[in-house]
């Protein structure tokens, strides 16, 4: 077994909940009779494991040679999918691919009745629960049997069968269409954030209407209506026009309004569309309905976390808990916002398997801007630090460019001229080599290398240059990208008042300003 599919192994069984253990072991047991089967002592020994050793597993698995394990691996890793193929046969897309694998069997002895009656079962579920593919499987299966077995109603039945097949694969066909796009579009995210000017902004465009699959005559599938409206989603966000990206991911969920099922078919989608929705909310400024939202999505997880699959539970975890931080800036209560960031770290830890380093890159840097907003600039550094060095540089250029100009601020906030310098240096060549070199960056970046040899008991009317300066170069809706992640007006703001940022944001809150 080689060592990818080592370490997949040693992850699978530290995925597992107590209750997959358990049924796993017994599951193992009934397969072996009263001998307990190689495998299964293995099991055991991963699973007492912190971290994978062989010489160790060896030596209390003595019966079992290094030659034997590979193969005794590769054994285990099968039982315990098949063990959780069994322990989730109710999960929809399983249930009715068993019923499948029931109609299958009837079919290979001959009973072609029997088979088909299971098909027709296999199929109502696919139909309502929109699983289009599976769907066309099985009508294909029945296709294949009436083509060599004459029913009473053979004539019509062939020409429905051929009507819903040639229909489906239309559907299907559309549908594929517009999940292909959506992921391109989250694809383009992933790698450049938002636009960062008119030329980008361009190219995006011409991107989304290229790519627009041409609709013919026909309706959408639920699955299809998703995918359609989450590449507008897509789209808006990353041209950062959030009012439109409200109303797509609003439509999203009316989607689910008016199949109520679905909340619980795909709560994962539907947990995605909320998340979307308040993270518009966000970006927009609009606290009254983002609590609003907050709320629903808070409500769904509390009834539904009984019933959440493992993957429903990290996506709750991770929609929840980017809601929670985007509640405390919306408030500007950073003081009481980084009070829970300990236990947050833990949980993303915790959780670290299971999360990809997007998702965290996004966690960090918010919680990197939590520290900085409470004037915690150590603790800011320390999770700006994961995001610099972190070595899948290529994910979010735009939060990578950013923790490298929150890091130099953090480090003058800090005294750090010694350490300024250089990191100028090593930033402005960063910014030239991903293209991100933008007139906010550059200002700051003269700032903060001039301030080196500045008297910082008279700074004052500096700050207010460089304030005048960037409140020019935001009129320009592109350049306001960075006030997307930090708010470096109000920074600038509460170094000319001499107050902390939370007093100054909490200052234009009470005036009702954004």
């Amino acid at each position: 077994m080689s060592k990818q599919l080592t370490n997949q192994l040693f992850v699978l069984i530290k995925s597992l909940s107590k209750a997959e253990k358990r049924h796993f072991t017994l599951y193992a047991k009934r397969s072996s009779g009263a001998k307990e089967l190689k495998f299964l002592a293995l099991f055991k020994v991963l699973d007492g494991q912190q971290k994978y050793d062989e010489e160790k597993l060896l030596k209390k698995i003595p019966h079992v040679n290094k030659t034997q394990l590979s193969n005794l691996k590769a054994h285990l890793y099968d039982q315990l999918l098949v063990s959780l193929r069994l322990l989730n046969r109710k999960e929809e897309d399983l249930h009715i691919r068993e019923i499948v694998d029931f109609a299958k069997v009837l079919y290979q002895k001959g009973l072609f009745l029997q088979s088909l009656a299971q098909l027709a079962k296999a199929r109502t579920l696919a139909e309502s629960s929109n699983k289009l593919t599976l769907f066309l499987a099985i009508l294909e299966f029945e296709k294949s049997i009436e083509s060599q077995y004459i029913t009473r109603s053979h004539k019509t039945r062939s020409d429905e069968l051929t009507q819903m097949t040639q229909e489906t694969r239309k559907v299907i066909n559309m549908e594929s269409q517009w999940s292909d796009f959506s992921l391109q579009l989250y694809g383009l995210y992933l790698k450049i954030g938002h636009v960062r000017n008119n030329a980008d902004y361009k190219k995006v465009t011409l991107f989304f209407k290229q790519g627009l699959p041409l609709e013919k005559d026909l309706t959408l599938g639920f699955y299809g209506q998703v995918y359609k409206l989450e590449s507008y989603v897509w789209y808006h966000f990353i041209v950062q026009n959030f009012e439109q990206c409200y109303k797509y991911s609003r439509a999203w969920i009316n989607v689910f309004e008016k199949e109520p099922s679905f909340k619980s078919i795909t709560p994962d989608i539907y947990m995605k569309g909320l998340h979307n929705l308040i993270s518009a909310l966000f970006f927009c400024q609009d606290n009254q309905r983002f609590s609003i939202y907050f709320m629903e999505l808070n409500n769904f997880i509390t009834d539904n976390t009984a019933i959440f699959t493992q993957k429903n539970k990290i996506l709750a975890f991770l929609y929840l808990e980017t809601a929670r931080l985007n509640q405390y800036f919306l408030n500007a209560e950073f003081s009481k916002g980084i009070m829970y960031l300990d236990d947050l770290d833990a949980q993303i830890s915790s959780y670290d398997i299971y999360i990809d380093e997007h998702r965290k890159l996004v966690l960090y840097y918010k919680m990197a801007c939590m520290k900085f907003g409470a004037a915690d600039y150590k603790g800011c550094i320390d999770y700006l630090n994961r995001i610099i060095n972190n070595k899948m540089s290529h994910l979010k250029e735009d939060i990578q460019s950013f923790a490298r100009i929150l890091n130099l601020i953090a480090h003058y906030e800090l005294g750090n001229d010694d350490l300024i310098d250089y990191q100028v240096r090593s930033t402005y060549r960063y910014l030239l080599k991903v293209k991100d070199l933008q007139l906010v960056q550059i200002e700051i970046l003269r700032f903060l290398k001039r301030s080196v040899y500045m008297n910082r008991i008279d700074i004052t009317e500096d700050f207010r240059d460089l304030k005048n300066k960037l409140e020019i170069i935001f009129t320009n809706k592109f350049e306001r990208r960075p006030l997307l992640y930090l708010d470096l007006l109000a920074w600038l703001e509460s170094k000319i008042q001499n107050l902390s940022l939370e007093e100054v944001l909490q200052k234009r809150l009470n005036k009702g300003e954004h």
